[in-house]
């Protein structure tokens, strides 16, 4: 049966017409096309079966012979080739031919049940073993080609199953020949490697489809966390870009106030807004540090005391949770919105200390870095008054008690707009020129402190 499939799916596809087989299988082309396939099933084969056989071999030669160089490579199907003849005499037969019908290039398929046939592919190159899967429990074949396994033939197993003697089937495993048990065992070794192969594929191709099962997990992990980096990144700087615009409406609102009513008591109101500001600064750049230990609060009420974790600074809860979940707290001068997940809820009766205490003043070099030189040479008269206007105020609040001003000599326009602005400044103690080693008369030296 197997014969005469691919001879006639081989015509079929010449032909043009479909074949049952899976879209991605290939046909080969073939411009001859023979075959000796007897139809005859019974085991009654004498002489004359055999000699018609091989007629229908030698026309098949005959044939290939004469062809004409160049008119392609031949497909021969040979059904159970030296058989009907002495079993000895017939397998040497049979493997000459093989052996000839291969040294002509032919694409030879041959079945048989001599063992000596099956054991040729293993000491000819291009040769191939190939069988039909049989299930010895069901006597019925599974119709799954085996490429590279040989088929055993399964006489004493059919004989049993179907009610000879038993003690006639084993009378006959120990007559068989010690060549030919060899031989199979060989063959069963070789099966029951090519099942301990398949199954080894078998539990390779799940491992492989579950690491790339988990690799798709992984990657989706991945873009999760990436994703929620990105909201917090993008939160966190929303935050920071709140902090820093209600920082500036603060100092505009110290600056102001200095202005209009220059005091001690307006200037002492500056420093401490700006120890606020500095420490809130502080607390929000150290928010890399690792969070305190704890899990977030639950049911937090209004007045309690907890610690903010991205400020790494202690507050108070100000207003219960919005429709985000989020809670208002109160941390120093700052009033934010803050998840419950960057709280911790502070010990009973731990009120929140300040980052830092009034009497150590502003940290100058991390609240406002105001330098004590205002470079202005080469500037215009107003812009130059424009910018020692806020330099004025930033050194005021930043605690700097003299500060130089670079006007240059030139023409000395810009050494009396600066002076002239100077003596109407309400934090303006004195001015002077610069001495030797000072800058001379390029320079003004300026004493801050309120008149």
């Amino acid at each position: 049966m197997t014969l005469k499939t691919m001879g006639v799916l081989s015509l079929m596809a010449q032909a043009g017409l479909h074949i049952p087989a899976a879209g991605d299988s290939e046909a080969a082309v073939f411009p001859q096309i023979y075959a000796d396939i007897g139809d005859e099933q019974s085991i009654a084969q004498n002489l004359s079966t055999f000699s018609s056989h091989l007629g229908a071999i030698v026309e098949i030669f005959r044939a290939l012979v004469q062809a004409p160089p160049g008119s392609g490579r031949a497909l021969v199907l040979l059904d159970e080739v030296g058989a009907g003849t002495d079993p000895a005499e017939g397998v040497a037969l049979a493997r000459a031919l093989i052996e000839a019908l291969h040294a002509l290039g032919v694409c030879t398929v041959v079945t048989t049940h001599y063992n000596e046939l099956k054991a040729m592919p293993y000491t000819h190159p291009g040769m191939e073993n190939a069988s039909v899967e049989f299930d010895e429990t069901t006597l019925r074949p599974t119709f799954r080609l085996l490429v590279g396994t040989p088929g055993r033939s399964n006489a004493f197993a059919i004989a049993e199953r179907l009610g000879l003697d038993p003690r006639i089937v084993e009378q006959a495993r120990r007559s068989r020949s010690r060549q030919d048990t060899d031989l199979t065992q060989v063959l069963q070794s070789v099966e029951a490697e090519r099942e301990a192969l398949a199954r080894e594929r078998e539990a390779m191709a799940r491992e492989r489809a579950e690491l790339a099962a988990e690799r798709a997990r992984a990657a989706e992990e991945a873009r999760r966390l990436e994703a929620e980096r990105r909201r917090l990144f993008e939160r966190a700087g929303a935050e920071v870009q709140a902090l820093v615009r209600r920082g500036r409406e603060q100092l505009d609102a110290l600056l102001a106030a200095l202005k209009a009513h220059p005091s001690p008591e307006t200037a002492e109101r500056a420093r401490s807004g700006l120890r606020e500001l500095s420490a809130a600064s502080e607390s929000y750049a150290a928010q890399g540090k690792s969070p305190a230990g704890g899990s977030p609060p639950r049911d937090l009420r209004v007045g309690e005391n907890v610690l903010v974790l991205s400020l790494d600074r202690p507050g108070v809860v100000q207003a219960g949770p919005d429709h985000r979940g989020e809670v208002e707290v109160r941390a120093g001068a700052l009033r934010l919105r803050v998840s419950p997940a960057d709280l911790r809820r502070l010990p009973a009766g731990e009120a929140p200390e300040p980052a830092r205490s009034p009497e150590s003043g502003p940290d100058l070099a991390k609240a406002l870095t105001v330098p004590s030189i205002l470079e202005l040479h080469g500037l215009g008269a107003e812009d130059a008054v424009l910018e020692l206007d806020k330099y004025l105020d930033d050194a005021t609040l930043a605690g700097l008690r003299r500060v130089t001003v670079i006007h240059g000599k030139g023409t000395g326009a810009l050494r009396q707009a600066v002076h002239a602005h100077l003596k109407g400044h309400p934090q303006v103690a004195a001015f002077r020129l610069g001495g030797e080693g000072e800058g001379g008369n390029g320079a003004t030296i300026v004493d801050l402190g309120a008149r």
